[in-house]
Formats: C-alpha cells, sequence, structure tokens
C-alpha cells in the first residue's frame, strides 16, 4: 500500500512539473528566438540553429543609428513613468478614502471602479482623440498619459483599498491622540506599513503605461510621442531587417522585466494583500 501511494506521489510530481517545464519553453520561447535573430547577420537570417551562432551586436548599433529607436524608448519611458506616478498619488488617496471614510455613494463609487475595467479603450479613443484637438492636447505626452491613467487606476484602487481594510485602524487612533492627522497617519504610518501593496501597485501601474499602444498611435503624430510598441509594430514592413526588429524587440523587453525583477518580493504579498481579512 505504501508503494503504491509513494508511486501515485512521484507520478504527480513528474506530470505537475513536466507541464511546468513545458509551459516556461512554451513561454521562453520567442524570447529566445527574437534573442538569437537580433544577435545574427542579415545575410544568416533562416539559418536553423538551436542556439547562437552569432554575437553580431552591430545590429544593435545600426538600429540605434538608423530609426528613431531612442525616441520610442525615450517615449515609453515618459508614458510608463508618468502613468505611474499618477496613478499611484490617485490611487492611494482614494483607496484611504474608500477605506477609512463612510460618505454617500461610496458604494455607487467602487461599482463604478469596477466598472471602468470593463470598457473597452478602443469605445473611448475615438472621443478621446475630439477632445484632444479641441482642447490642444493632441500629439502630447500628457494626453496619452492621462488616457492611460483613467484606464490603469482601477486595478491599483482596489488593490490598495483591500490592503489598507486588512490594517488596523487603532494605529491611527494612536497616532491621533499623539497630534497625528489623517494625512501624516497616511504618510508615517499606513504607507510605511502598505510598501508590498504599493510596490505592486506600481508595478502593474508601469507594466501598464509601457505596453501602450493604442492611445499613443492614435492620440500622436511625431516620432517623438511615439511608444516602443507602435514604433515597432510601424517598423514592420518591406524595408526593416528583421534582426533589426527583433533588436528592437529585445530592447523593448528589458525594462519591464527589471522592474519584474526588482518588485519581485513585494509581487506575490501584494497581490494577495487584504484577501485573508
Amino acid at each position: 500500500m505504501m508503494n503504491i501511494k509513494k508511486r501515485k506521489k512521484i507520478k504527480n510530481y513528474v506530470i505537475r512539473y513536466f507541464i511546468i517545464i513545458m509551459w516556461v519553453i512554451i513561454a521562453l520561447l520567442p524570447i529566445y528566438t527574437a534573442v538569437m535573430t537580433s544577435l545574427t547577420p542579415f545575410e544568416k537570417l533562416g539559418e536553423k540553429m538551436l542556439y547562437p551562432k552569432y554575437f553580431h551586436w552591430q545590429n544593435y548599433v545600426e538600429l540605434a543609428g538608423q530609426t528613431p529607436m531612442w525616441e520610442y524608448l525615450k517615449a515609453s519611458v515618459i508614458y510608463a513613468l508618468g502613468t505611474s506616478i499618477f496613478t499611484i498619488v490617485i490611487s492611494i488617496l482614494a483607496a484611504y478614502a474608500l477605506s477609512r471614510f463612510k460618505f454617500k455613494f461610496r458604494v455607487a463609487f467602487m461599482m463604478l471602479i469596477v466598472a471602468i475595467q470593463v470598457i473597452p479603450q478602443i469605445v473611448i479613443v475615438t472621443p478621446l482623440y475630439g477632445i484632444s484637438n479641441s482642447t490642444g492636447l493632441y500629439d502630447t505626452y500628457i494626453v496619452v498619459i492621462l488616457a492611460m491613467v483613467a484606464s490603469a487606476i482601477a486595478n491599483p484602487i482596489l488593490l490598495l483599498k483591500g490592503f489598507f481594510d486588512s490594517i488596523s485602524v487603532n494605529l491611527e487612533e494612536a497616532a491621533a491622540v499623539d497630534g497625528c492627522t489623517k494625512v501624516m497617519a497616511l504618510v508615517k504610518i499606513i504607507l510605511p506599513i502598505s510598501l508590498p501593496a504599493v510596490t505592486t501597485a506600481f508595478a502593474l501601474s508601469f507594466f501598464t503605461g509601457w505596453d501602450a499602444y493604442l492611445y499613443p498611435m492614435i492620440l500622436t503624430s511625431s516620432a517623438g510621442k511615439v511608444s516602443m510598441t507602435v514604433g515597432l509594430s510601424r517598423m514592420v514592413d518591406i524595408v526593416t531587417p528583421w534582426n533589426w526588429i527583433m533588436a528592437g524587440t529585445v530592447l523593448a523587453i528589458v525594462p519591464p522585466i527589471l522592474i519584474y525583477l526588482m518588485a519581485q518580493k513585494y509581487l506575490i504579498g501584494g497581490l494577495t494583500a487584504g484577501s485573508d481579512k
């Protein structure tokens, strides 16, 4: 009986890890292919290879020198950081108000926040185009950032509210006895405790801003305002070599990976914040 249970346990482990390994291979294969292609000379494209045979870094030099790639990269950084900063500031204040204060239409406001998540960007991009033209904001960084904040703000608010709900109000009441205002209690007590949730919200907002495609494509026209995603899609033509395009793809995925690695220890705790309340 023990041998049967042991064999069954081993079988379950083998199946589980086989599925995990296959999933990792499928997930990493496109990235691996992009890296190999980005290091391959143009005349060697199409060769079958399982491992890198060439390290032609000149592809990156040519990409930077003959395309507006640095302009695309700068715009993406501005969109990602702008979206993250605006989203975090607004989300912290909104989540704290929803968590600590009882006011009229509070439930309706939370339902509205949830409803925002299900509105496709394609539905509102046309009205935004008209508004940006009439207000003189068309082809500016701020119009894309504001549009991305409106699209990205729902999840951070709900995430932070769940974490704030799990923090005892007694801490703030004790601080109030010592003369702390609500704002001081938020800054000095709540936010340090909420670092995992705040870091997670920042990372998710950064990813949203970095992946911006529809808004930069519709609401901007100059090369200096175009994001990496839009710029790379415009490079896919009969002129741009594929090794250049793959080099741009590698450059586009590096910043999100770095942000994820830096915030990794907070992400799991942040995403499950408040779930045990």
